[in-house]
């Protein structure tokens, strides 16, 4: 039986690669180093529970709509904060900083997790709080991450017409970078970097930023807080799907 589920999963793995997605079964048994008599049974067992459909003219498979299916239900089931939680709790101990996790909702983002830092002086901002979008590193790689017409849309309701060309620019800027420096935006005499979390839809989903108190921060520093908030932040997009 387990032999049968390695051998099956060798071929659901080439059938999988996004270069090729149409194969015969000749070359399914050659790239997963399978019996061809082998081959066409599992395909023939995958087949039937949709995981595999075989195009009667070309007599070529290809992954099945199951695939779709228990994806979407298992994304269903993810929760970002849940997700992120175990990722929060090693960057704020990497970083020795104030780390959280922020949602975008309409013209505000919603602090939805925290991981306080260990010093004894820190920046506290309370879970829930509600921020603008326009304000803050979080905030902002959230902004130049949604399309141009949302973030206009939103801009429009937060500052003057005089502003906006200005924060078009940063959000530009923002999103080729792939994340987001703010210093005292929202709270004096702090600094702050953020990187985007993304669905499996390519939507950004989140925000995870390090929050610390500027005076304390060296060039090194904030070069290993950009280093480690992007690299949290791409390791939560993968697992709530994303393939940014």
């Amino acid at each position: 039986m387990i032999q049968s589920i390695d051998r099956a999963m060798a071929i659901i793995n080439v059938l999988s690669n996004p270069k090729k997605t149409k194969w015969l079964p000749a070359e399914l048994a050659e790239c997963a180093s399978l019996p061809i008599s082998t081959v066409y049974r599992l395909l023939q067992s995958l087949e039937s529970h949709a995981l595999v459909s075989l195009n009667a003219e070309t007599k070529q498979y290809e992954l099945g709509y199951k695939w779709v299916e228990i994806g979407l239900q298992k994304y269903e089931k993810l929760d970002v904060r849940t997700v992120a939680r175990p990722s929060l709790e090693k960057l704020a101990a990497d970083v020795r900083e104030t780390v959280y996790l922020n949602v975008p909702n309409k013209t505000v983002s919603i602090i939805i997790d925290r991981i306080d830092s260990p010093r004894s002086i820190r920046i506290i901002d309370g879970i829930g709080e509600r921020i603008p979008m326009h304000l803050g590193a979080a905030n902002k790689v959230m902004l130049a991450n949604l399309s141009p017409k949302e973030s206009a849309t939103i801009l429009e309701q937060l500052v003057e017409v005089e502003e906006q060309e200005e924060l078009k620019k940063q959000l530009r800027l923002i999103k080729r970078k792939g994340f987001s420096i703010s210093r005292g935006e929202k709270t004096a005499g702090t600094v702050a970097v953020a990187a985007p979390i993304f669905d499996f839809e390519g939507r950004v989903l989140a925000a995870v930023s390090v929050e610390a108190i500027e005076s304390q921060v060296t060039d090194e520093q904030e070069d290993l807080f950009i280093e480690k908030v992007v690299e949290v932040a791409e390791k939560i997009s993968n697992e709530m799907g994303s393939h940014e």
